[in-house]
């Protein structure tokens, strides 16, 4: 492979600060790569610059996981047809990325064993594996949210720094009555009290439970990282096992001695706990009866609900979405958005009542119009690039982001609807970058 000149420099560069312990700023990265300023951006926001530069301070960084690595190594890791995004590219803390990393390799070591036939105590395996893998996600979100001191305890006799546990990090982030927070306590009392209650006789019922707790992982992960846990063609990562069955007593005595009654008693107890949530946040419900119909003339979506809660399964009810055209459901770009957006606003409302409204005008035309920086803000703060949905699709590799018509409706309705709700909302959206 042919490595440009200016990702040559780079590399270099970067090596030499890695090495020497430098920081160093935008200027001199420009210097030393003859890139433009919109060049470093291209790689930066698209999160191709992770692995190896950190911003540590406003226009200070620092290098990293260069001296290792070779020139066209690093070229192939940087290469914008390849679209790639680093894992926590929208970290400052070297500690959160890294940390982010041994998440995401636990929790897929957990799944791993878990679905190893072969290994009889793979119950006992997930646990450890999967409580690892939220606490060092967990810390991660705190160092983001609160700084790196937010996750250390103060200096023990020893001298040694010890962080905080994983209780203690889901108390600074999941209220009491979350269950999200609810199903890794469980699985961490298991854990630490009751692993030696974890029988192949009870993985019935547990591995509702596990299933639970690996689908909150993967939604928080993936909320948090902007980027996918796991890549769409893998399968189903746990497997549900059938209708729960308590084994017969006078088995389970005769296999486990007087333990046996303390194993049943974990069993029922957390089948009950199970009944009484009845929430796919803590566990995978029992009994669960489905009924499926579609809600567009297209079928593009299908409902699933329990069919004996009536209405109010509906409510709850999970909407898988169905293969559809893209080019006709999110046909437009960025771009396209906001000139359809602007084509609007002055179609239907007078320049008097648009310049109370919106903030910023053509340079042009003097007309008050939104620019890309308000079709962010407004965007960030309805959340509507978090995942694929009526407003919003991504297209994974190349990495595009479509937007619907039905977003440049709702945008024109929520800008019109109050003065100051543009003007608030970029404030705020600005004071996050």
């Amino acid at each position: 492979m042919q490595v440009s000149k200016s990702l040559s420099a780079l590399h270099e560069f970067l090596k030499k600060k890695e090495s020497s312990g430098q920081n160093f700023d935008l200027e001199q990265i420009l210097n030393a790569t003859g890139w433009k300023i919109a060049t470093f951006k291209t790689y930066w926001n698209k999160g191709q610059l992770a692995d190896f530069i950190s911003e540590v301070a406003k226009n200070v960084y620092e290098a990293s996981n260069c001296t290792e690595i070779s020139e066209v190594e690093f070229a192939k890791l940087l290469s914008q047809s390849k679209h790639r995004r680093g894992l926590g590219h929208n970290c400052k803390s070297k500690l959160a990325k890294a940390l982010l990393g041994k998440s995401k390799d636990n929790m897929l070591l957990a799944l791993e064993l878990y679905n190893r036939p072969s290994l009889e105590n793979r119950m006992d395996a997930f646990v450890m594996c999967f409580c690892t893998a939220w606490e060092q996600f967990l810390k991660a979100v705190l160092i983001e949210r609160d700084g790196e001191t937010s996750i250390f305890r103060k200096s023990s006799k020893k001298g040694l720094k010890e962080t905080i546990s994983l209780r203690e990090a889901l108390e600074k982030l999941y209220p009491q009555q979350s269950n999200v927070r609810k199903n890794i306590e469980q699985i961490a009392f298991l854990r630490d009290q009751a692993v030696h209650l974890l029988m192949p006789e009870i993985q019935g019922i547990m591995s509702r439970v596990f299933q639970s707790g690996v689908l909150n992982f993967t939604s928080k992960f993936e909320e948090f990282t902007e980027i996918s846990f796991l890549n769409s063609s893998h399968a189903g990562m746990i497997s549900l096992v059938g209708e729960f069955k308590s084994p017969p007593v006078s088995i389970m005595k005769s296999t486990y001695g007087d333990i046996a009654n303390d194993i049943l008693d974990l069993a029922s107890s957390v089948k009950q706990d199970v009944e009484t949530s009845d929430n796919i946040e803590f566990a995978i419900p029992l009994n669960v009866k489905l009924v499926f119909a579609t809600d567009t003339e297209d079928g593009t979506t299908i409902t699933i609900a329990r069919a004996d809660e009536g209405m109010e399964g509906l409510k709850k009810a999970l909407v898988i979405e169905k293969p559809v055209d893209r080019s006709k459901s999110h046909p437009l770009l960025r771009k396209d958005a906001i000139n359809e957006i602007n084509g609007k606003l002055h179609d239907r409302y007078e320049l008097a009542k648009l310049a109370k409204h919106l903030v910023k005008v053509c340079g042009n035309s003097g007309k008050p119009i939104i620019n890309p920086n308000c079709f962010d803000a407004v965007v960030t703060k309805n959340k509507w690039k978090l995942s694929d949905n009526q407003y919003h699709y991504k297209n994974k590799n190349p990495e595009i982001h479509y937007y619907s018509n039905g977003l440049v409706e709702e945008f024109v309705k929520k800008v019109m609807e109050h003065e100051d709700y543009l003007k608030t909302t970029k404030q705020w959206h600005n004071s996050k970058k």
